[in-house]
């Protein structure tokens, strides 16, 4: 049995080789990462735009459960929205885009406008026994669907996006 180790050119390359190909792998992450193209900013707004949709989610998800007194949580100061006592469903086509979305150059602040279809609600008149009954179950003397804008504007905070104010025109 001969133990003749003869080192050739073609050892060297090999054992090059595979030195050089963890050091590749490591160094395109390294200098993608490194670099500056714009990618880190269309992130940070794409990550913002889901936040705010999430959102938008929510605060519906909130109102048509429980109506405004339900959403406060949702608000940057903690209270509820204005929006008129008589509006029982808010309804968004959250596939669709919004007419209007903007988000501040700083990132601390958007506004967004979004078409939704507003259930209103004529409120039973009485106070006999059945009306009240019947209110309480959530029945009401009539219920029309319009369409209506719904015009909000976010604030990023510590906690994340919070709403700041929301209307309907």
């Amino acid at each position: 049995m001969s133990n003749n180790t003869d080192t050739t050119r073609r050892t060297f390359l090999k054992a090059g080789a595979l030195v050089a190909a963890p050091a590749a792998a490591i160094g395109i992450p390294v200098a993608a990462i490194a670099a500056d193209d714009g990618s880190k900013a269309a992130l940070a707004r794409l990550q913002d735009e889901r936040a705010i949709e999430a959102l938008n989610r929510d605060f519906l998800r909130a109102f048509n459960r429980g109506g405004a007194k339900s959403t406060a949580n949702l608000f940057a100061d903690r209270a509820a929205p204005g929006i008129a006592k008589h509006v029982r469903r808010l309804s968004l086509e959250l596939a669709d885009a919004p007419r209007s979305f903007v988000i501040a150059d700083d990132g601390a602040s958007a506004t967004a406008r979004y078409d939704c279809t507003v259930e209103i609600a004529q409120e039973l008149e009485g106070d006999e026994t059945l009306v009240q009954m019947a209110r309480l179950q959530g029945n009401a003397a009539g219920v029309e669907s319009a369409r209506k804008t719904l015009s909000a504007r976010y604030a990023k905070g510590a906690d994340g996006w919070m709403i700041t104010e929301i209307e309907l025109a």
